[in-house]
C-alpha cells in the first residue's frame, strides 16, 4: 500500500477531503466538528454485506474511480444527525437517511473539486449511489468527532489507477491535449440564431401497448430513475446536459452540473437540420 505519511502525493489528496468533511459536518450541524485521517490497521472490519456506498468519479485532470463507503452503524448515525432525530441505534437506515448523506457527500465532493483543482488543474467529481466496489483500491479512513455528538467514520476508497497517477513531490499533472477544434462550414453562423426545442428528461419507462390502454387519471407510473439523481437536457434526442430541477418563479428549471460536450452536439444538430 503506498505511504500516507504527510507530505506524500496521497495523503495530500485525503487531507482535501478530511478538510471538506471536517468543514461541511460543522456546517450543516451548526457544531464544531474535527477529522482526522487513521492508519490503514485502524480501518474498522465488518460483515455488513450491504454498506452504504457512493461512487465518486473524476473528470478532468484525474483519472480512475473513487468512493465514500460508511458501515452501517455509521450511516445510521450520520442519517439521524443530519435529520435532527435522535440518536436510535436499533432504527433503520431509511431511504431519506440515504438521501440527507448523499447530499452530504455530494457537497464533499464539490468543495475537494475545488479545492483540486488549486493542485492538479480543472477538476470534477460527480457522486452517485453504487454497490460496494470491487476494484483494487487504496482506502484511507476519515473519523470525524463532534465532542457530546459523538464520533464516526468515512471511508474513501481511492482506486489503484488514481493513485498511480498521482504526482510525486514537485511534479504537477500535465494537462490533457486540448480538444481540437469542431470542423464546421463558416455558414453555421447563419444558424446560430434560429430557435431549438429543448426537453428535459426526468426518466423513462417502457410500456406494453396493454398497459398504456389500462392507464387511467390517478395511475402512477414509475420511472427508472431515484430522485437523486440528475434529469437530462435534450437537444432533439441528443443528450447534451444533467443537472438537478429547482424551481425558477413557480415553473419547473435545470440547474446544470454537467455539460456533456455541448458545443458538439449543438453544431451536429444544426448541420443535420438543414
Amino acid at each position: 500500500m503506498p505511504p500516507i505519511a504527510p507530505g506524500t502525493p496521497l495523503h495530500s489528496l485525503a487531507d482535501v477531503f478530511r478538510n471538506s468533511l471536517g468543514d461541511l459536518l460543522s456546517q450543516t450541524l451548526a457544531s464544531p466538528w474535527t477529522v482526522e485521517i487513521k492508519a490503514e490497521e485502524e480501518i474498522p472490519t465488518s460483515d455488513e454485506s450491504a454498506p452504504l456506498c457512493f461512487g465518486l468519479s473524476p473528470s478532468g485532470s484525474l483519472a480512475g474511480n473513487a468512493a465514500f463507503k460508511l458501515l452501517l452503524v455509521d450511516a445510521r448515525s450520520l442519517g439521524q444527525k443530519l435529520l435532527k432525530e435522535p440518536a436510535d441505534a436499533s432504527s433503520e437506515l431509511n431511504a431519506e437517511h440515504k438521501q440527507a448523506i448523499e447530499g452530504l457527500l455530494r457537497k464533499v465532493a464539490e468543495q475537494s473539486a475545488v479545492a483540486l483543482t488549486s493542485q492538479y488543474g480543472a477538476v470534477s467529481l460527480q457522486v452517485s449511489s453504487i454497490d460496494a466496489p470491487t476494484w483494487p483500491a487504496v482506502t484511507v479512513l476519515l473519523v470525524a468527532s463532534g465532542g457530546p455528538a459523538g464520533t464516526l467514520s468515512v471511508q474513501v476508497k481511492f482506486s489503484n489507477e488514481l493513485v498511480a497517477a498521482l504526482p510525486v513531490q514537485g511534479e504537477t499533472l500535465s494537462p490533457p491535449p486540448p480538444e481540437a477544434p469542431l470542423a464546421v462550414d463558416s455558414n453555421l453562423d447563419l444558424l446560430l440564431g434560429v430557435d431549438l426545442s429543448l426537453t428535459l428528461r426526468f426518466g423513462q419507462r417502457t410500456l406494453t401497448l396493454r398497459e398504456i390502454l389500462d392507464l387511467s387519471s390517478g395511475s402512477v407510473i414509475e420511472l427508472d430513475r431515484r430522485v437523486q439523481e440528475p434529469a437530462d437536457l435534450l437537444l432533439g434526442d441528443k443528450l447534451i446536459a444533467r443537472g438537478e430541477v429547482v424551481i425558477v418563479d413557480s415553473n419547473y428549471g435545470l440547474r446544470i452540473t454537467e455539460v456533456c460536450d455541448a458545443q458538439h452536439q449543438a453544431a451536429k444538430g444544426a448541420l443535420s437540420a438543414v
